[in-house]
């Protein structure tokens, strides 16, 4: 009886990857091992394709690429807007001792560096008719500037509180003890609690989730490939061109757009066998997959996508594993109402001001409008945390009332226009996606998407070299990543 090995490795999260590698072997199929393993990978993304780039450089396999979208780059989702590309997905480079910068430095897209902290330390604060003081202002930024580094040092020191407590926990000890020593409270401490939200940000569009779900244990393993805090910008292009360029890499294999693999067979006889979701099983029958599906994807479909199942531990790893989310909305006003040297816009949404006695979940989650660089009348909202899928629930109509609403409230302006264009994905509701990545990860981002894709391909090439003899019958099965 075949025996089939699978481990689920929380901490190489962007996919989730199968190879065909087998526990002993004497437990190999019966069929007969081709001169060149049959390679099938699940999923045209930046994992996928890095994938399909390294069996190229390794010149091993006979390899398709399925992919259920119509187009290529999974949640790196380039789309064409002016003269340039707006990214839903993967805007920048986190760090620069890593390939994917080599590959945007040599295309050349690198357009910038930028602090995880400048949208809110260099953004220009709206806060309507509310009464905040500059001295306030520069108190929380005083407040939180040493934060970030002391999370970490807690991270690596405490292994009780790392384990213990979320990012939320700990700045919640550190917020109450600042508004004890600065003797806040009233109407300052709401406004200090609005500042806070911007902090909350911070962190949540980092990790993609609710920063009430973040252990700090992630910050130990955590790598930013290159010095911490610190990201690239990329230009109106940008990955546009990487991942075509990560594309043009995977050489002679073959790639099957529209086409949603429904089902994963080990069959202990014949191989690895797909069949897609409309039923039909694909002609080829495989001696390895690599599957790079979303993780939303596999924790909603994962009891229908194999045959067999995986086994119950793994099984409740992939249900119980932290996933999260992140967004844009991209905004254009046909009148500015900031200054092209606004590099962003910090919305303070003060409880008690502005005709608003509370601050409901829209306004707490739009705390920064980012300019586009490249087309200045053009904002990105980030939403991340509980807030991508608050908006996915919501129409274009709704939010541009929403987004005029509290802008008109925060610029002291009754006039000022709905913005003329709205530009977003709905990614918790394409059934491919349902999300975008895990948060327990050392490289949750498309770096680490690359690098996971190359070495699912070395382990691929380490298993075919070891098996590949004439004595061995073949290989076949599927190895959870």
């Amino acid at each position: 009886m075949t025996s089939l090995i699978s481990s689920l490795c929380l901490l190489l999260l962007p996919i989730l990857a199968i190879a065909s590698i087998s526990e002993h072997a004497e437990s190999l199929p019966k069929f007969p091992s081709p001169t060149r393993p049959r390679v099938a990978i699940i999923g045209a993304g930046m994992a996928g394709l890095s994938t399909a780039r390294r069996l190229n450089e390794l010149n091993i396999g006979s390899v398709d690429i399925y992919e259920a979208l119509d187009r290529i780059g999974g949640r790196i989702n380039s789309v064409p807007y002016f003269d340039g590309y707006i990214q839903h997905g993967a805007q920048f480079i986190n760090g620069d001792k890593n390939p994917l910068y080599e590959i945007a430095n040599e295309l050349g897209v690198v357009s910038d560096v930028l602090g995880d902290l400048e949208h809110v330390e260099g953004g220009r604060f709206f806060y309507g008719d509310c009464k905040v003081t500059n001295d306030d202002l520069d108190l929380f930024t005083d407040f939180t500037a040493p934060l970030d580094p002391k999370y970490r040092a807690i991270a690596h020191e405490d292994d009780v509180v790392s384990r213990r407590d979320a990012i939320y926990d700990v700045y919640q000890r550190d917020y109450a003890e600042f508004l004890q020593t600065h003797n806040i409270s009233g109407h300052r401490r709401h406004v200090f609690d609005a500042l806070s939200l911007t902090f909350r940000s911070y962190w949540e569009f980092e990790w993609a989730s609710d920063w009430k779900d973040q252990s700090l244990r992630n910050l130990v393993d955590w790598d930013d490939k290159g010095a911490v805090g610190v990201s690239f910008t990329t230009n109106k292009i940008g990955y546009k061109a990487i991942i075509e360029k990560v594309a043009e890499g995977r050489g002679s294999a073959r790639l099957h757009l529209n086409s949603p693999i429904g089902n994963i067979k080990w069959d202990d006889l014949r191989g690895v066998i797909l069949t897609f979701e409309n039923g039909t099983t694909v002609d080829t029958i495989y001696d390895y997959v690599i599957v790079t599906t979303s993780l939303g994807h596999l924790k909603k479909y994962h009891t229908s996508l194999f045959t067999p199942n995986v086994h119950r531990y793994r099984k409740r790893a992939i249900e119980k594993i932290g996933f999260g989310g992140s967004a844009k909305v991209f905004f254009r006003w046909a009148n500015k109402f900031w200054n092209d040297e606004d590099h962003s816009i910090v919305t303070l949404a003060v409880k008690g001001c502005n005709g608003k006695d509370e601050v409901d979940a829209f306004d707490s989650e739009i705390t920064t409008l980012q300019q586009l660089g490249w087309e200045s009348n053009t904002m990105v909202a980030w939403i991340a945390g509980r807030g991508p899928r608050l908006f996915d629930e919501m129409e274009d109509e709704e939010i541009s009332y929403r987004i005029t609403d509290l802008m008109r409230r925060l610029t002291n302006n009754a006039t000022l226009e709905a913005p003329e264009l709205i530009v977003r994905q709905k990614l918790t509701k394409n059934k491919y996606l349902l999300g975008s990545y895990s948060y327990v990860s050392v490289a949750q981002t498309a770096i680490g998407a690359f690098l996971s894709g190359r070495r699912e391909a070395d382990r691929l090439a380490e298993d075919w070299s070891a098996r590949k003899p004439a004595s061995l019958a073949g290989v076949g099965g599927y190895r959870l990543e």
